[in-house]
């Protein structure tokens, strides 16, 4: 007599899909760059990029800290199809206006950037562990008023957090070597500084002319008031509102 064979049925968990709970976990305190498609950029079309620390890290604007940054930032001026052409260095961020031709060459030369510097800070700092946590931020600039308007946020963002005063220039940025002042501001002579990091000439009309059409920078204009969230504010480079000089 044949035994009649029963097929049997599992009920295997189901992987993927919507979960309460599921999907990568903020690396700091709170949430930080959500990975969504990054939008499309033009050739034409800077980028103002943000890039910042993990938590509870020491300040970037710091003795041997900043040193690394700037020589890091100087090799990479020009890397990889991606050219810095302005920058400024905060306590636990660094802001940069880069041209490049797409978003490859971008996240190439970003690689190749944070990649050594983060092993450099921490050898400084002696510890191990992520020092760039979550993925840079990044906007594009796609008008003469936004490429202003990124111009100011990222040479006077000193000021915006009180570390540079009104009528000075922040040591830790581009700012001495940008000739778009409307008054040449004087640059102190400071022995313990540790100099202005290699930038690249810009090559695209917005940040080379087409930004002039609304006015050169004036030293006591400050970036547009945004209330400090802990990560980088949302798209910077887009506000047309001239702030006041207080």
């Amino acid at each position: 007599m044949r035994r009649r064979i029963q097929q049997l049925e599992f009920d295997f968990r189901q992987h993927g899909g919507k979960r309460k709970g599921a999907g990568r976990k903020p690396t700091n305190s709170e949430a930080g760059i959500p990975h969504r498609q990054r939008s499309a950029k033009k050739c034409s079309e800077p980028l103002l990029i943000t890039v910042r620390l993990g938590d509870g890290l020491p300040s970037l604007r710091r003795g041997g800290a900043l040193q690394l940054v700037l020589v890091a930032l100087s090799a990479s001026s020009d890397r990889h199809g991606m050219r810095i052409i302005h920058y400024s260095v905060q306590g636990n961020h660094v802001h940069m206006l880069v041209e490049a031709d797409d978003r490859e060459c971008v996240a190439r030369a970003m690689n190749a950037l944070l990649s050594p510097l983060a092993r450099a800070l921490n050898k400084l700092w002696g510890r191990s562990g992520k020092v760039f946590p979550d993925r840079y931020h990044d906007t594009v600039v796609s008008t003469p008023t936004q490429a202003r308007n990124a111009l100011r946020y990222v040479l006077q963002n000193g000021k915006k957090h009180g570390v540079v005063l009104p009528s000075s220039i922040d040591l830790c940025s581009s700012a001495p070597t940008f000739d778009g002042w409307i008054e040449r501001p004087s640059i102190p002579s400071i022995p313990t500084a540790p100099g202005v990091a290699t930038v690249a000439p810009a090559s695209t009309w917005l940040l080379n002319t087409g930004w002039r059409r609304h006015g050169l920078l004036d030293i006591r204009e400050l970036p547009q008031h945004n209330k400090h969230t802990g990560r980088p504010p949302r798209n910077p480079a887009h506000s047309s509102r001239r702030p006041s000089s207080r």
